[in-house]
C-alpha cells in the first residue's frame, strides 16, 4: 500500500474515533484497497463496520440496491463508472451497514474497459456522510492497472478526509457563531439545522495528479491533527 493512502487512512480513523463514529466501504475497481488501509490499523474492530467489493453490475444491484436502470446499455444510461452509482453505492453500504459514513469507488482501473466517453484511469468517488451524498471524479491516464487502483484509493480517502472537514468545521463554525448569536439575540434560529436539508453535492475534478509523499503517521500523544499531506494537483473544472 502506498504510503500516502497509509497516512490518509490514518487521518481519517482518527477523526472517525474522536467522532465516536463507524465507517464501511463499497468498492469495485479497488478491489478492497480501501478497506485493506483502514483495517491495517490497530483496532479498527471499533469504528470500522464492514465492506463490499461489488465488482459486477449484479453485485452492486443485489448487495448494494443499486437500481438496475442505471447500468441498462440504451442511450442516456450512466453506466457503472458515474456519479449516479458512486451516490447509490455510498448510500446502499449505509443502509446495509449502518455506518455514519461510507466510501465508494468506481472506475477504469485498465488496461482495457475505455469507452467513447469514458477512458481509463476515470475514477468516480461517493462519500455518504450524516445523511449527505457528495461525488467528485478524477482522471489518472498514466500508470498501470495497480499504480490505478493505488492512485483511485489514495483519491477516495483524500476525498472523504476533505468531506469530513468541510461538513465538521462547517457545523463547528455554525455552531460557535450561533453560540455568539444567542447571547445577543435569544430567539436566534441555528444555521446547523439546515445542513442535513441540502442535496447531494458532485464535481467533476479533471487533470494530471501526482501525489506526493505523505507525513508520518500522526503520533498519539498530539492533541493536534496533522495536515492532510501535501498533493501537486492541477483541477480543471467544467
Amino acid at each position: 500500500m502506498a504510503q500516502d493512502a497509509s497516512v490518509l487512512a490514518g487521518l481519517l480513523a482518527r477523526r472517525i474515533k474522536r467522532a465516536d463514529m463507524h465507517i464501511a466501504t463499497a468498492e469495485s475497481c479497488t478491489g478492497g484497497m480501501i478497506a485493506s488501509a483502514l483495517t491495517d490499523i490497530q483496532g479498527a474492530s471499533r469504528w470500522f463496520s464492514q465492506g463490499w467489493v461489488t465488482y459486477s453490475n449484479e453485485s452492486k444491484i443485489k448487495q448494494l440496491g443499486v437500481d438496475e436502470s442505471i447500468f441498462v446499455p440504451d442511450e442516456g444510461a450512466a453506466g457503472a463508472v458515474s456519479p449516479e452509482v458512486a451516490e447509490a453505492m455510498a448510500i446502499g453500504a449505509a443502509k446495509k451497514s449502518g455506518a455514519d459514513l461510507t466510501i465508494a469507488v468506481t472506475g477504469i482501473a485498465g488496461p482495457t474497459g475505455s469507452t467513447e466517453s469514458k477512458d481509463v484511469g476515470l475514477v468516480w468517488v461517493g462519500i455518504y456522510l450524516d445523511g449527505k451524498v457528495t461525488t467528485k471524479c478524477a482522471e489518472f491516464g498514466q500508470g498501470d492497472r495497480h499504480s490505478n487502483k493505488e492512485a483511485f484509493t489514495t483519491f477516495a480517502l483524500r476525498v472523504a478526509l476533505e468531506v469530513w472537514g468541510e461538513h465538521h468545521d462547517q457545523e463547528k463554525a455554525e455552531s460557535e457563531s450561533t453560540d455568539e448569536e444567542k447571547s445577543v439575540t435569544p430567539t436566534s434560529i441555528p444555521a446547523a439545522l439546515n445542513i442535513l436539508s441540502e442535496g447531494p453535492q458532485t464535481g467533476d475534478w479533471h487533470g494530471d495528479v501526482a501525489w506526493s509523499e505523505g507525513d508520518e503517521e500522526p503520533k498519539t500523544e498530539s492533541s493536534e491533527d496533522p495536515a492532510i499531506p501535501d498533493t501537486d494537483i492541477t483541477w480543471d473544472e467544467e
